[in-house]
């Protein structure tokens, strides 16, 4: 058995050791769906020749589609202003059940207005985000929901998440929060102001984050077929016995997310070490933490580097990942959640971003990872995706095209490697847990 398949093994069973009373969940509110939000314009970086913006609304209603990991007797929603500067206003909000037509249609007997402090409209000042009352709703891990909003003023969102991998949909002009079945004027791939669905379980349940950049959220995956891997760990979760298995997903992921962002944020959003707190411990229900990211803080200066006609050192990149890691690490477990940390995939072939330093920078912080992090557990993605005749390069059935993002496949094989252990939903893994404290970095 190879060494980085045993410690795999010896930090499973040494996170099962651990247990903590955490993972029983609560039937209080648990965050069901999310996304993390970043700013609007994005400004041009190390993969965009020129900014990217929102698209402007006006007099419309959008329509975004967002996957159920858990379910509930009551649900709200979190929208957010964070990066506004100024207060956004919304008409009407509503939420529904996906029709099984799909296009945006909705279950016309589960659809109902929401309300904020009892009024129809909602006013969210600059930086902040707002809940809306509670709706009693029965909804179950795996629903679709319809979450519209109809914007009356002429506005380009400022806080958004790009890259929702499924259409969102957006009206001809007119309020159809109330409509099950609107007039489309177009679709867009971004989630606008909506960044959580939060459930009141019956049971209770956890809810598992997991923080990462565009392989986390889902890029080069089908779009409309919730094949991300947060989503198919979801899916796995929900096969296992019902009753020791109530946990729900949340996508933190970000297109171009950096951990650490030394040298300047090169891709989109803030790093990882500074939205950690907004996009991890204050989620609903959150219990543990799946950690994958540092290729960008490798790959991305190594592009902006190449454009200067300069090279990168290898060790000073992986030691900025491996500070930016250790840091996350510590706020996860000062918060008394548990962190499991991915290695870093193989992205030899990478047009742009991969180079013999960078390589060198990876190699490092796999290492780091694998027997110095102070993870829970280490979950070896890059043992799971790379190609055994070429461990530098993701294998061929696997790679979406571009030698750094899988595709679905390999998104089901990053789902597949994950120890469903780790979260108590192994019948055999029962008996091993216990509420002693979790290992210290």
């Amino acid at each position: 058995m190879k060494r980085h398949t045993c410690l795999l093994l010896m930090t499973v069973a040494l996170a099962l050791a651990s247990g903590s009373g955490r993972a029983a969940g609560t039937r209080g509110w648990v965050g069901s769906w999310s996304a993390a939000m970043i700013r609007s314009p994005i400004p041009a970086n190390a993969q965009l020749d020129v900014p990217q913006a929102a698209r402007p609304l006006a007099d419309q209603t959008v329509r975004q589609m967002v996957l159920l990991s858990a379910g509930g007797r009551r649900v709200r929603i979190r929208l957010a202003n964070t990066f506004g500067t100024r207060a956004l206003t919304l008409r009407a909000v509503s939420v529904g059940v996906r029709a099984p037509a799909g296009n945006g249609s909705l279950i016309p007997s589960s659809l109902h207005a929401l309300r904020f402090d009892g009024a129809a409209s909602v006013t969210i000042p600059a930086g902040t985000s707002r809940y809306s009352d509670p709706l009693p709703l029965a909804v179950h891990a795996g629903d679709t929901l319809g979450v519209s909003l109809y914007v009356a003023q002429a506005i380009a969102p400022s806080t958004w998440h790009p890259d929702s991998v499924n259409d969102n949909f957006i009206s001809v002009g007119g309020d159809y929060t109330d409509a099950a079945t609107m007039p489309v004027a177009g679709t867009i791939d971004s989630n606008d102001w909506l960044s959580g669905v939060e459930v009141e379980p019956e049971v209770p349940t956890s809810a598992i984050v997991a923080l990462g950049d565009s392989i986390t959220n889902g890029f080069r995956s089908t779009v409309n077929t919730d094949r991300r891997y947060p989503d198919l760990l979801a899916r796995r979760l929900r096969e296992v016995d019902k009753n020791i298995c109530r946990h729900a997903v949340l996508n933190a992921g970000i297109d171009g997310n950096q951990v650490s962002a030394f040298y300047g944020t090169f891709g989109q959003g803030q790093s990882m070490r500074k939205r950690f707190h907004r996009d991890v411990l204050a989620q609903q229900g959150v219990r543990a933490v799946l950690l994958l990211g540092g290729i960008n803080d490798i790959g991305e200066p190594t592009m902006v580097a190449a454009k200067q006609h300069r090279s990168v050192d290898g060790d000073l990149l992986a030691g900025h990942v491996i500070d930016g890691l250790r840091d996350i690490i510590g706020q996860a477990h000062d918060a008394g959640l548990r962190i499991y940390g991915a290695t870093v995939l193989p992205f030899a072939g990478t047009q742009g971003a991969y180079s013999a330093a960078g390589e060198h920078a990876r190699a490092r912080v796999n290492d780091w990872i694998r027997h110095h992090a102070g993870y829970d557990a280490v979950i070896d993605f890059d043992a799971a995706l790379r190609d055994p005749a070429h461990p530098l390069q993701l294998r061929p059935e696997l790679d979406s095209g571009d030698h750094i993002h899988p595709n679905d496949a390999g998104y089901r094989a990053m789902a597949a490697a994950i120890p469903l252990q780790l979260f108590g939903c192994a019948r055999r893994a029962q008996a091993a847990v216990s509420t002693a404290p979790h290992p210290r970095p």
